[in-house]
């Protein structure tokens, strides 16, 4: 028997690394599949094609090795996002700055929509930066700039030149996440590891310059203290996140499981919710505290 269409289509669209037209064409496959022994796993992976995963965009090949492009449009669930009074704000700044961005480039006053959040490992910098992309309508490029460091020499600065080649030509938020990893303080005079990572902490300094005003940069460390001085000039605004307080707390859970469709124990909930814990672990609790309803059926508590 030959492959139907929508197969042909899911192959090719595959091999030509396509993400989002493969996953449209296996949705095609699964709704060519009327038999009742699978069921079961079309159900599932209907599922999962519809709601899951991440709209990847190709990205060249001297970037994807440590950067992710993605469509949060299809995806993304604002509904799910707890957005504080202070990142409200912030956000605000930021879409305002991009709406203005080519007034201000018309009358050749340049102007970097760039924004440096700091604080522990786990509060929400990377979630917010995907909020961000998402409400403004761009495309999110995410980049691991731990991941970009090269030990041969120039190979980092190589590496840079080519992120901003990309960004230069591609409107969309920019997320340079641990940015400590690679603009530390310079040490003039030194030699060797020291010297390689001044001339890239010079080399982001000038690429940084030449980002234009309709570009939003957003970048992220848990380490403000060891970023370079001048890459912390760059950016309009700084901004720290901290763990929750405990009324944020409770609200953020209340509202994840509120719009997941699950109905829960409110004091236990508010307990956890007292207690000191990122978003980060409370996301990891919320999820764990799911599947365990799920396998018991029950109301959910958070144990």
């Amino acid at each position: 028997m030959g492959m139907t269409r929508n197969q042909l289509a899911l192959v090719r669209y595959v091999a030509e690394n396509n993400i989002q037209k493969a996953k449209d064409a296996a949705l095609c496959c699964c709704a060519e599949d009327t038999t009742q022994k699978n069921h079961y796993a079309v159900t599932k992976y209907q599922s999962l094609l519809r709601s899951g995963g991440m709209n990847l965009m190709e990205l060249p090949a001297n970037v994807s090795s440590f950067a992710t492009m993605e469509d949060l449009t299809n995806t993304y669930l604002e509904s799910r996002y707890y957005l504080t009074n202070e990142e409200k704000k912030l956000f605000e700044l930021i879409k305002n700055m991009n709406d203005v961005s080519l007034q201000l480039m018309e009358k050749q006053i340049p102007y970097l929509n760039a924004t440096l959040l700091y604080g522990e490992s786990g509060v929400g910098k990377t979630a917010f930066s995907r909020y961000v992309a998402y409400k403004l309508g761009m495309p999110y490029l995410y980049v691991n700039f731990s991941r970009m460091l090269d030990s041969y020499l120039g190979g980092t600065a190589k590496n840079l030149t080519n992120l901003f080649n990309f960004i230069n030509q591609h409107q969309c938020v920019v997320m340079l996440d641990e940015i400590d990893s690679l603009a530390v303080k310079r040490e003039y005079g030194g030699g060797g590891a020291s010297a390689e990572v001044s001339r890239s902490t010079t080399c982001l300094l000038q690429l940084l310059d030449s980002v234009t005003n309709d570009h939003v940069i957003i970048a992220a460390t848990n380490l403000m203290d060891d970023v370079d001085t001048a890459v912390k000039r760059r950016f309009t605004e700084k901004h720290e996140l901290h763990r929750l307080s405990a009324e944020d707390n409770e609200r953020f859970i209340r509202q994840y499981l509120d719009d997941a469709g699950f109905s829960y124990d409110l004091d236990s909930v508010r307990k956890y919710a007292a207690e000191n814990h990122s978003q980060a672990e409370i996301m990891t609790h919320v999820t764990r505290s799911i599947a365990s309803t799920l396998i018991n059926k029950g109301e959910l508590v958070m144990l």
